[in-house]
């Protein structure tokens, strides 16, 4: 049972009930504000810069880190009204009626607001993805997924990125040229850091 259901039998809120909501409320209001410093710094932190993802991945995740911080700045300010309501301007007959009022519309406010702060929070990881992306220099070409390599023949060496072939073929690109040797020809084959 929520705080918010707990009503007596004839709709009024029970003794108690009231305060508790806005204790619960208050409490996720400091889960809140660590979440929204999260988003913030991950913000501010995103190398968006140097990422070698696409540009409109790039694009994406800036806008989903925007969406993600005004999500949870929403729910903040739900929680928070729920946590410190702007009342006490009704008469003392207006009181429990008020109350009750009060209690339903306050459950309701940090309800939602507790589900805001979760879908900023999924919204800011589904933006940091993009940092994810691969990068062409570790572990090789971005085509093949080959490095670079030395290739010692019979009549010579050849270096450059390992390239798709056929059967029985071994394909270099070197310099904007394609070699193509036959694998019965190919004496050595080394790993190295960059021809030049």
């Amino acid at each position: 049972m929520t705080v918010a259901d707990q009503t007596v039998s004839d709709g009024q809120p029970s003794s108690g009930a009231l305060s508790e909501l806005r204790s619960s409320a208050r409490g996720w209001h400091g889960v809140q504000l660590a979440v929204l410093g999260f988003i913030g710094l991950c913000g501010v932190l995103q190398g968006q810069a140097t990422s070698p993802a696409p540009h409109w991945l790039k694009v994406v995740a800036g806008l989903l880190v925007i969406v993600a911080l005004v999500l949870s700045c929403l729910a903040t300010a739900l929680v928070a009204s729920s946590a410190w309501p702007v009342s006490g301007w009704h008469t003392a007959g207006e009181s429990a009626a008020t109350d009750a009022a009060d209690l339903a519309e306050g459950g309701r406010r940090l309800r939602l607001g507790v589900r805001l702060t979760f879908v900023a929070v999924a919204t800011l990881a589904l933006g940091a993805m993009s940092s994810w992306w691969p990068t062409p220099g570790d572990g090789g070409n971005a085509d093949t997924g080959a490095g670079a390599v030395s290739v010692s023949t019979s009549s010579g060496t050849v270096c450059g990125d390992l390239a798709p072939a056929t059967a029985g073929v071994l394909a270099i690109d070197t310099g904007g040229q394609r070699v193509l040797l036959r694998l019965d020809s190919v004496v050595a084959i080394s790993p190295v850091e960059s021809c030049g």
